[in-house]
């Protein structure tokens, strides 16, 4: 509870606890960004506020009696919904009405939490609107999104937005430095913005298979296609990295101006974005795109 947080969520918070300060903190907060900027951090660091007895600054105490429940992670008056597969169902979110309509066990605010909540289904989105539209006093929403078109307009006319940015790369250096994490891989000027997935990656083990997907991506070769079937049969969900290195290469290319023509350009994007989709959606030998392939047909004309 009350990790820090990174330097470029000051500004957010900032107003956050000013409008709290004057008496206007909207019932509704939708924490908006890229992934990987830390959005989930800041909508926790905001539920332990707002559950706080003496917060400071919109940021806990980290000593009271709600503080230490929210430490020990079963505080009563707090639920948190995150999509377990692709999406986020009506009935996760009828939990929240539900638990938004009753009263709190504690006496104080109750605080529901929503992460990714582009991933809403139509019918979920439908049931959050009817909560938003009757907020109750001392309940608070706190959501948060990658990708706010894929959200309702209703919704979004009832939250709040704040806008997460992205660090700058410097910032980004910084604040993985100080969790241990390296910043000396030929690929970081590519994810710099999204420290969070490169944090993430390190705890996850796997900054060496990343490392071995960008060098594939550029080098184009039967062994790179061997090396890249293997690591995406451990995790299927690195295809949308090995894909944006190969896009950035693409982009390159047509910026050194090899002789790429721009028709050629949008036939080999065409080709990476339909690996992704096959990547996702089809079935081991029913895909008709191999990385062997798809990394032939890159190399002729690269």
């Amino acid at each position: 509870m009350n990790n820090l947080l990174p330097s470029w969520h000051s500004n957010a918070l900032s107003y956050l606890a000013r409008a709290q300060q004057n008496g206007r903190l909207h019932h509704a907060q939708l924490l908006s960004g890229k992934k990987g900027v830390g959005k989930s951090l800041l909508a926790a660091h905001l539920a332990d506020a707002l559950l706080c007895l003496h917060p400071q600054n919109l940021t806990a105490c980290g000593q009271c009696k709600p503080c230490n429940l929210n430490f020990a992670g079963n505080h009563p008056d707090r639920l948190s919904v995150v999509p377990e597969g692709k999406s986020i169902g009506v009935d996760e979110i009828r939990e929240i009405t539900h638990f938004l309509n009753h009263s709190a066990q504690q006496g104080g605010n109750k605080v529901a939490l929503i992460e990714h909540a582009h991933l809403m289904t139509h019918s979920a989105a439908n049931a959050l609107l009817k909560t938003l539209e009757e907020p109750n006093a001392n309940r608070y929403l706190v959501v948060t999104s990658d990708d706010d078109s894929k959200l309702p307009a209703t919704i979004l006319s009832r939250c709040n937005k704040v806008a997460i940015h992205s660090p700058n790369q410097a910032e980004a250096a910084q604040w993985l430095a100080a969790k241990n994490v390296a910043c000396d891989f030929p690929w970081f000027d590519e994810f710099s913005l999204q420290p969070f997935i490169i944090e993430t990656w390190q705890q996850e083990g796997v900054l060496d298979d990343v490392t071995a997907l960008y060098h594939a991506a550029n080098q184009l070769t039967v062994e790179s296609a061997q090396t890249v079937e293997k690591i995406l049969l451990k995790h299927s969900a690195m295809s949308d990295v090995f894909a944006r290195f190969l896009l950035n290469r693409l982009k390159g290319a047509m910026a050194q101006g090899n002789g790429l023509s721009f028709t050629q350009y949008q036939d080999l994007v065409s080709l990476v974005h339909r690996f992704m989709y096959e990547q996702k959606n089809v079935l081991g030998l029913n895909q008709n795109l191999s990385i062997s392939n798809l990394l032939f047909a890159l190399q002729k004309q690269l």
